[in-house]
């Protein structure tokens, strides 16, 4: 499995490689935070498969207590880094968050459904890709947002950063321990109902700054 995930990972990271020499600006940034996401999941998928073998805790237990923990730490870390050196607009800081968490959920899900290429349908494929790819985004886009408020304030850095890491893993967990439980199906909704809730609050953010131009 795991040349079969490095595999997967250079036919997603190569065209977006190559892409980088061509795209400028904004659309460069974009995609690096795309990027980004693949090199984590590819990152957190080789722990993962370390760290299992050597606690006594079987994949179910692992996924809800462990997986959580390390996958937001180190998808947090673009959004810091670029949050903390270079102080960017909140818009693009939003934009660079949610592209390291779909990055993230892209590969993750390649990953699961290449490995259950017998066995998995069209529905499956659907319901992964939103459940899992939204989930990724919403955790990603709600450290981000955080970072908007608190990476300007050094006195919040440290203590807001760990909130908002607190908030995502948690959220992941949740989303986790529900999928593998007979309460699959709320735990595919979750992440929709969660991601539908924060674009209208977003959208409603932006509409008085427009009003005022």
């Amino acid at each position: 499995m795991g040349n079969l995930n490095l595999i997967l990972f250079i036919s997603f990271a190569a065209p977006l490689l190559m892409t980088l020499f061509v795209c400028k600006g904004k659309a460069r940034t974009l995609l690096i935070f795309l990027a980004l996401g693949t090199v984590v999941c590819l990152f957190c998928g080789e722990l993962s498969t370390v760290i299992m073998k050597m606690l006594p805790f079987d994949r179910k237990y692992y996924t809800a207590n462990f997986t959580p923990l390390f996958e937001e730490v180190f998808k947090a870390i673009p959004i810091l880094v670029y949050a903390f050196l270079y102080k960017p607009k909140k818009r693009d800081l939003l934009e660079c968050s949610v592209l390291v968490g779909v990055g993230f959920a892209v590969l993750e899900n390649a990953f699961i459904l290449a490995g259950a290429a017998s066995t998995v349908s069209v529905a499956n494929a659907l319901i992964r890709g939103f459940g899992a790819g939204m989930m990724h985004g919403v955790c990603t886009l709600a450290i981000g947002y955080g970072m908007t408020f608190v990476h300007t304030k050094r006195k919040l850095f440290y203590t807001g950063t760990t909130a908002l890491l607190t908030v995502a893993v948690i959220y992941h967990s949740v989303y986790n321990t529900l999928v593998q439980s007979e309460h699959q199906l709320v735990g595919f909704i979750l992440p929709a109902v969660t991601f539908i809730i924060v674009f209208v609050v977003l959208q409603g953010m932006e509409k008085p700054k427009k009003t005022a131009k």
